[in-house]
């Protein structure tokens, strides 16, 4: 039975072309076709072949059944996973058969390890999380089955705003390098939408940072290669309804005027499904370089055969 999900739970699945390929228009109409099927995202995930398969998924207060006295982790409810979202998430991961998988709103490492270790012990994954600054202890992680290389953590650096305020990544930006992928992978999770103005300036903040080191590192090397992926929690200018004429630019907008290129762009799918809200807040943003080997990229709210509510 197909089911719709909860909220912020929709997964963007990208294919990337392997490096050697030449790709054509046409090679990569194939090449999508074998990947992920031509029907929308109620259809099965058929296998992948050779390219490399990327996932961006907010998999929701996964915490462990311990209370940590120094963050406030038992104020969801229900406060940790049931075996059975455990499953229902491993499932997902399974069917979708990423080599690189963005995770948001994971508690610790600890708990991230155990559950690769018992739900998905044959995928391969190493397990890369960094405790970030998060209140409730929410962070952001990565699994991947090619190798890691430097992985770094932002936590601790001051975003100031022209106005001087100054703030820190909510969660932290975490920035993965995959050696034989020769991409930086940097995972995001934004300010979210509760607290009005202040909350848009610390995004902005936040999305303002995250420019700033993509523009550093793409000065002078223009085959530089990275993916911005995550729960933005914003959509683009043009989609929200609310924005008023000379307002400043949201997070997605302004990374994507540094050139970086929204995967999904154009897409119908929504992954906030809380009325009257149905749109899209969860992006994957490439560089052109790397965005040149991309094959096909969807939001998938709904897998058939598997319940991803979570």
């Amino acid at each position: 039975m197909l089911k719709l999900l909860p909220l912020v739970l929709a997964a963007l699945l990208i294919s990337f072309a392997p490096q050697s390929a030449e790709l054509t228009p046409q090679t990569k109409s194939v090449l999508a076709e074998e990947l992920l099927g031509t029907a929308l995202p109620d259809a099965s995930i058929p296998e992948k072949g050779d390219a490399l398969r990327f996932v961006a998924w907010n998999i929701e207060n996964f915490f462990d059944v311990y209370d940590d006295p120094y963050r406030n982790d038992q104020i969801t409810k229900p406060s940790f996973p049931s075996d059975q979202r455990k499953q229902r998430v491993a499932d997902v991961l399974k069917l979708l058969d990423a080599d690189v998988v963005a995770l948001e709103e994971v508690e610790n490492r600890g708990v991230l390890e155990q559950f690769v270790k018992e739900y998905l012990p044959k995928m391969g994954y190493e397990v890369v999380l960094i405790e970030g600054n998060d209140r409730r202890g929410i962070d952001n992680a990565l699994l991947s089955r090619l190798p890691i290389g430097a992985v770094t953590s932002y936590r601790h650096l001051k975003l100031t705003r022209d106005n001087g305020s100054q703030y820190q990544f909510g969660r932290d930006l975490l920035r993965v390098h995959i050696a034989d992928w020769e991409t930086d992978v940097f995972v995001v999770h934004f300010k979210s939408q509760h607290g009005g103005r202040k909350s848009d300036s610390k995004r902005q903040a936040e999305a303002a940072k995250v420019a700033e080191i993509l523009n550093a590192e793409r000065a002078g090397r223009p085959g530089y290669r990275a993916i911005v992926a995550g729960d933005f929690n914003e959509v683009r200018d043009e989609d929200n309804p609310e924005r008023k004429p000379n307002q400043e630019h949201g997070a997605v907008t302004m990374l994507l005027n540094t050139g970086l290129i929204d995967a999904c762009a154009g897409q119908p799918q929504f992954s906030y499904n809380k009325e009257p809200y149905l749109t899209r807040i969860d992006f994957a943003l490439l560089t052109p370089s790397l965005a040149k080997e991309m094959v096909v990229a969807k939001v998938i709210p709904l897998i058939d055969g598997v319940d991803m509510q979570c």
